[in-house]
């Protein structure tokens, strides 16, 4: 018997996360609180405290459980491929159902929102998987995570046997999802053109026989300059902050030289204030190299073997190297300038077709 899978929303399966979060933030208040109040003998004195006492801390520690679920309407969506519908609904509602023939093809989007905090506001990026129907679209399975909505997408076009369109707007059969990296197919515009990389990435690209590389000597000023400004703040705030209200920071210091415990605190700002500098001199510093073989993706040292892994994805400054259980990332961000974190992807995929021995006609093959 074929099981059923179901999707939620993203908000639901952050619901569940806050759920947790407030069980653990209640079981350490009841550690704390019990103990206290039972030392002090209030309980002891009238019993009847202790059954009032009782319903007050379940009426403060379920209620925030049962408003999240009162106020929350989770909606998914959920496939059966013995039926070979598609249920659309909201909490135990069905609002919608889909039969699998309707479907055309899937392929991926993405929209943005803001929500308050405390600071100001935050842009929550949302991935969805659209199915494409005659009269339009409608979305099956999202999530803020891209790699797992990626994962979604192939699983769900392999329920309902359709094709998924890629970034590239091309469409790939279901059957061909899981092939290797190497065997897949490389969008026209990306093995016609020729790749070049503006010269302030400072990238440098050498080829043998046996491998191709691509090094990056990228070590902009304005990283340095930056992490400068906001280390000497941090050690301020830290220094000055903190070790005033334990009379460790220097205006607190009563002779010369001070206390070991107030040089030891000195030490220890500057060493946690410019953590921002260290950070970005050692990202300079650092080996920053990729090269292909006729076999063999390497990130530095890290090696990614063609056969096991199935697509190199770019979204923001980040690669994403997949399969179908796993996903590694990498960052760009010191590698070169953001115009040509499109061009590196874009080196990478076409490399990793010619040194496979690719054929421009048979690619899938």
């Amino acid at each position: 018997m074929t099981t059923k899978k179901r999707y939620t929303d993203h908000k639901s399966k952050n619901s569940k996360l806050i759920h947790w979060i407030l069980f653990a933030v209640n079981l350490v208040t009841l550690v704390v609180l019990i103990p206290t109040f039972f030392g002090t003998g209030v309980f002891e004195e009238d019993p009847f405290l202790v059954g009032f006492f009782l319903v007050i801390f379940i009426a403060f520690f379920i209620s925030p459980h049962i408003f999240l679920y009162l106020f929350q309407k989770p909606k998914w969506t959920e496939f059966d491929p013995e039926t070979r519908i598609i249920l659309l609904g909201e909490k135990k509602v069905t609002l919608r159902t889909i039969p699998f023939d309707q479907v055309q093809f899937l392929s991926f989007s993405e929209y943005t929102y803001t929500v308050k905090t405390k600071n100001g506001s935050r842009t929550v990026t949302v991935f969805t998987v659209l199915g494409h129907l005659d009269e339009g679209t409608v979305p099956f399975a999202e999530s803020t995570n891209f790699p797992e909505v990626r994962l979604f997408g192939e699983s769900i076009a392999k329920i309902l046997k359709t094709s998924l369109q890629n970034e590239s707007k091309e469409l790939i059969p279901y059957t061909e999802l899981d092939l290797p990296i190497h065997k897949r197919k490389v969008p026209k515009e990306i093995l016609d053109s020729e790749i070049t990389f503006l010269s302030d990435s400072t990238l440098i690209e050498e080829k043998t026989n046996q491998e191709s590389k691509l090094f990056s000597k990228y070590n902009p000023k304005i990283f340095v300059f930056v992490s400068f400004t906001v280390s000497i703040a941090l050690t301020l705030i830290f220094h000055f902050v903190i070790g005033s209200a334990f009379d460790f920071s220097i205006e607190t210091w009563e002779s010369f030289p001070p206390t070991m415990i107030q040089i030891i605190f000195l030490i220890l700002s500057i060493m946690i204030g410019f953590l921002p500098l260290t950070y970005v001199w050692w990202n300079y510093k650092k080996r920053k190299e990729i090269r292909i073989t006729k076999d063999s993706f390497y990130w530095n040292q890290t090696e990614y073997r063609f056969q096991d892994w199935e697509e190199i994805l770019l979204k923001e400054h980040t690669l994403y190297i997949i399969n179908d259980t796993k996903t590694k990332s990498h960052s760009l961000f010191f590698f070169c300038l953001p115009t040509d974190y499109l061009n590196v992807r874009n080196w990478i995929i076409k490399e990793i077709f010619l040194r496979s021995g690719g054929n421009a006609d048979l690619s899938r093959f």
